[in-house]
């Protein structure tokens, strides 16, 4: 290990002078007295840094995006689960007393830095919302939506390494600074489009990976990474080449189709037209839920209590109605959650609590003809209902991330990495790291709630 380095560095140890390229820098969400940054060094080895308070715009202006400094005057202390997205076991913390030079452009220091992860280190890094840097060959335009607080963020399907897909959300903030999300540029790029994403908060949704941005996203088109060659040629031994890029669209399909003992529907979405003609229970039709997280919460004594968040004091009422849908071709059941009953019903759970006739509210949804997006969990016979509208009065929907069958490439020998090859993830440190940062919590630098 060269102490001299980024990776010699250690909390409370040496802080020899540096030189290092500054990769990306951010201000936390409700850290405002804060100015972060991402160093990298002609090892390839890269490191958080942070100043605070008045010295924020001092180094701001000092510290420009893709130059090359020596850094001296500084101490390196414990990473701060809170911001921190990295997994070196130190973070720089600079201030006054840092001296900061100009040097000229090192050529040797790598352009980009990243901590790419792989599928199974998302889904460990989701059981406790943490941080990740991803990378995937985008399978679909880029999709507006808003949340049901007329919140607006964009979504991205892409496809990993691992052939596997998985969609993420770029909350408005990133994805209207061109810094950060040049969508002008993504949009306009030749096939395939690759896309690295960093500081991004992994979570499960309803048994599904999901990844949203955070204050420290930034989104980098056609990195100079292995992953990346890796990908491409992914794309060309695949039949991927062979279909654009489209906007996507849920498989409209008689109710047989999803009667189908076939592992392909498993994890996808359809629509589908029908009658409710069953609702199974009058009584549970409803849940308390996480006022944070919307997942079903225990009871507690006076309290109601969220395996993920804890205790609350009061929490959230929302529709789980278990219902038998039926066309031409057959009858299956499947569960409406609180998005399509409230499109169906036209008033939210709490709403309905409050009124007497229960029962022949939850009866006037049978019989009407509708449409309705289907998602078929794992076990098949469980379809979750996540849109409904009757046909008279049917309103866009908001499609999902399913895609044509691609084949599975054959394994890939990625090339030798070069000098700005920066997938970085050293050895000698990283045992270390991802000790540190298997303790974030779901409060880190997060721009999603």
């Amino acid at each position: 290990m060269d102490s001299n380095g980024i990776s010699g560095l250690r909390p409370k140890g040496p802080a020899p002078a540096l030189e290092v390229r500054v990769i990306r820098k951010w201000v936390p969400k409700y850290r405002e007295n804060e100015l972060h940054f991402v160093f990298v060094d002609e090892e390839g080895m890269g490191i958080q840094a942070f100043v605070k308070g008045k010295n924020c715009k001092t180094l701001d202006s000092k510290l420009c995006l893709q130059t090359c400094y020596q850094i001296k005057g500084y101490g390196c202390t414990d990473p701060d689960n809170f911001t921190n997205t990295l997994t070196h076991p130190a973070t720089m913390n600079l201030g006054n007393a840092t001296v900061i030079t100009s040097i000229p452009d090192n050529e040797n220091i790598p352009k980009q830095y990243f901590e790419l992860a792989t599928r199974r280190r998302m889904e460990v890094q989701a059981k406790t919302e943490g941080i990740v840097d991803y990378i995937g060959l985008l399978q679909r335009r880029i999709e507006d939506k808003k949340t049901h607080d007329n919140r607006p963020y964009v979504v991205l399907s892409l496809k990993d390494c691992s052939n596997q897909d998985i969609t993420f959300a770029l909350w408005e903030e990133i994805a209207t600074v061109k810094s950060r999300f040049n969508r002008t540029d993504v949009e306009a790029g030749a096939a395939p489009v690759i896309l690295a994403m960093t500081g991004l908060k992994a979570k499960t949704y309803y048994g599904t990976l999901q990844l949203s941005s955070t204050a420290a996203t930034h989104v980098y088109l056609n990195p100079q990474t292995v992953e990346t060659e890796t990908l491409k040629e992914m794309y060309k031994n695949s039949d991927m080449q062979n279909w654009e890029i489209t906007t996507p669209t849920d498989l409209e399909v008689p109710i047989s189709h999803l009667l189908q003992s076939n592992a392909g529907i498993i994890g996808k979405s359809f629509i589908i037209r029908g009658k409710i003609t069953e609702i199974m229970s009058s009584n549970d039709w409803h849940y308390t839920a996480c006022p944070k997280c919307r997942q079903r919460m225990l009871q507690t004594g006076s309290e109601g209590f969220c395996v993920d968040d804890g205790n609350f004091d009061k929490a959230v009422c929302m529709y789980r109605i278990p219902v038998k849908i039926s066309d031409k071709t057959g009858t299956i059941t499947g569960t409406i959650f609180d998005r399509a009953a409230n499109q169906l019903l036209q008033q939210t759970c709490e709403e309905a609590l409050t009124k007497q006739n229960l029962t022949q509210q939850l009866q006037s949804m049978e019989n009407k003809e509708a449409k309705f997006q289907i998602q078929v969990q794992p076990d098949v016979k469980n379809r979750t209902i996540n849109n409904a509208n009757y046909l008279q009065t049917e309103t866009t929907y908001h499609t999902s991330t399913s895609t044509p069958p691609i084949t599975t490439p054959q394994p890939v020998t990625p090339p030798p990495k070069t000098q700005n090859t920066t997938s970085a993830k050293r050895s000698l440190i990283m045992h270390e790291g991802l000790e540190a940062t298997t303790q974030k919590q779901a409060k880190v630098d997060d721009t999603t709630n």
